[in-house]
């Protein structure tokens, strides 16, 4: 199976808003950059695949560069869907047959994982990898990469089974440890803090002492 991986990255000046609580802009922008310099780490090393990053942030397009992903400039900047259907007809284009997203906060995660899930069960036709509550979509590969309708956003997971479901496609679930954790909330991060993996990511919350702010900012059970 010929197969590119897509990894879509907000602009990090509009990153992370609701890690406002405990994180000033600039540590959430610094923060966004570092998440998706992990994954960039990550997906560099699956040297068999085609590698995409998708964003609106030259920046980060250059970073992906870097680290040896293709960049595609998200020209239309409507959220998450449309960048990753940007990256996937161009990944269709270029002859990939199939295709897989993780978003650039997912930064726990490793080469083997990612490389596990490139190769799990490749007549699947819609594979997908839950957040750690079940509730969001932080893997999802699909042959061919025009599989089904993409629904991320607001409870993706159930979404997208339902769109395999309606367009009669074969549908599996893969449980990846490290793409369960996406930091978007204050108690994500806490959750992320508390593997025992070793990254970039990790390091810069210690040195800001997010946990520290955390506790400062929950109220006392009642």
């Amino acid at each position: 199976m010929t197969l590119a991986i897509v990894v879509p990255v907000k602009s990090p000046h509009r990153a992370k808003l609701r890690l406002e609580p405990i994180l000033s802009e600039a540590d959430r922008e610094r923060l966004a950059r570092v998440m998706a310099r992990d994954v960039f780490k990550a997906v560099s090393m699956l040297m068999a695949y085609g590698r995409f990053v998708i964003s609106d942030d030259a920046e980060i397009l250059e970073e992906g560069r870097r680290f040896g992903l293709e960049p595609l400039m998200d020209r239309v900047g409507h959220g998450q869907s449309v960048a990753v259907q940007q990256g996937f007809a161009a990944a269709w284009e270029r002859g990939f047959a199939a295709a897989l997203t993780i978003p650039g906060d997912v930064p726990a995660v490793t080469a083997d994982e990612l490389a596990d899930f490139c190769g799990y069960r490749p007549e699947i036709e819609v594979l997908l990898a839950p957040d750690r509550e079940r509730v969001g979509t932080n893997g999802l590969r699909l042959a061919p990469p025009h599989a089904i309708t993409l629904r991320f956003g607001e409870d993706s997971f159930s979404l997208h089974q339902e769109e395999a479901r309606r367009n009669n496609r074969s549908l599996a679930v893969r449980d990846v440890e490290g793409l369960r954790y996406d930091l978007d909330r204050p108690e994500d991060v806490v959750a992320f803090m508390g593997l025992p993996r070793e990254t970039e990511t990790l390091r810069l919350l210690k040195e800001l002492g997010v946990a520290e702010r955390v506790f400062a900012t929950t109220p006392p059970p009642g």
